[in-house]
């Protein structure tokens, strides 16, 4: 029976030894330490921070978006080439500033011809007018017949139709050839520029895009279980991060349609006229979810060790070392997730020798 055993034998006992030097690397041999703690062993007697838990205010950090509330794409009403464009990107304009100017050699002539044919329709007018007073004369003498003198008044009638029928041609003509000027309707800010001179202009292709810069707001779209807790006149706060500021926003209008495929509502938020701000920003608003008690403490008690966070806690007049989960810290506070319970006391890091 030995004999059969003795050419396993070797291969047993490395196999043995190889398990039990796994098994030991593993730390199945060592002192097991209580998950979570770390005792000093030193007895301590310095200052507590005691810990206690409050009701705050919870907030919901929404991504948004700033836009202007007048925004104009500019277009010709006549069909005409570009003479010249006087703005560019980012040019600022006033009321009445000329934008564009179009070729209006064909309109001007419009007019100077609309306006021959008045003087000429006036000319003949006043002829017929002095005709038509002669004959009305002699027709009280009986020096013409009533055929004659009704000539004579439906000529001068005639002829007033067609003269007020030329002055409308030639206002209309006036009319058009102002809209080779293409002017600012309101103060603003040009954005983008989509034609250059030498182009035809056509009606209803854009040219221009403006914006009010004093007339900004912030759009956000806000899920359906917070925005039915919002109403017109609230004050929220708004993130701008490309200009690190804070400013503040007011509702001025919930648009009363959910999105169907976001389940959200778009909130839009007036305010304060700001220089540095443009469309197309981004922003943050914080909207208020409610309210929550919570385990805040300074930040200076917390440190770290690895990817860890860790606060000491006196235990026993012990100074106990303690692993936590920690949320967002505001300010010199932190929010304690997980790992402290309200009564306890923790000691600060400066006081405590085994760190």
């Amino acid at each position: 029976m030995y004999n059969k055993l003795k050419p396993f034998a070797v291969p047993l006992l490395t196999i043995a030894g190889l398990l039990l030097t796994i098994i030991w690397m593993a730390g199945a041999f060592d002192t097991k330490i209580k998950p979570g703690e770390l005792k000093s062993g030193v007895s301590f007697k310095g200052k507590t921070y005691p810990l206690s838990t409050h009701f705050t205010a919870l907030h919901e950090d929404v991504p948004a978006t700033v836009r202007s509330k007048q925004t104009t794409h500019v277009a010709a009403r006549i069909l005409a080439p570009i003479k010249s464009i006087h703005v560019k990107a980012g040019d600022t304009v006033k009321k009445g500033d000329l934008l564009i100017e179009l070729d209006n050699r064909n309109n001007r002539a419009n007019v100077a011809q609309s306006r021959e044919n008045t003087n000429a329709i006036k000319a003949q007018l006043i002829q017929a007018k002095s005709h038509y007073t002669r004959t009305k004369s002699l027709f009280s003498k009986e020096s013409v017949t009533k055929a004659q003198l009704e000539q004579a008044k439906a000529n001068y009638q005639s002829l007033s139709a067609q003269l007020a029928s030329a002055k409308q041609q030639l206002q209309s003509s006036q009319t058009t050839s102002s809209y080779s000027q293409i002017r600012a309707s309101f103060s603003a800010r040009v954005i983008d520029r989509f034609a250059e001179p030498g182009d035809l202009a056509s009606p209803g292709i854009k040219l221009l895009t403006l914006y009010d810069p004093s007339s900004l707001r912030i759009d956000v779209n806000v899920r359906e279980s917070i925005a039915l807790t919002l109403k017109i006149g609230q004050q929220l706060e708004a993130n701008i991060p490309a200009i690190h500021k804070t400013i503040q926003a007011t509702i001025e209008e919930i648009v009363p349609a959910a999105d169907p495929g976001a389940r959200s509502f778009l909130i839009k938020a007036k305010i304060e006229h700001n220089g540095e701000l443009l469309p197309g920003m981004f922003a943050r608003i914080r909207i208020p979810t409610g309210k929550a008690e919570q385990l805040l403490i300074p930040s200076a008690f917390v440190k770290q060790i690895g990817q860890l966070d860790v606060v000491w806690v006196l235990e026993n007049n012990l100074a106990v070392r303690r692993f936590i989960r920690v949320g967002e810290t505001t300010g010199d506070t932190t929010l304690v997730i997980s790992g402290l319970s309200d009564g306890e006391k923790l000691i600060s890091p400066e006081q405590v020798s085994d760190k």
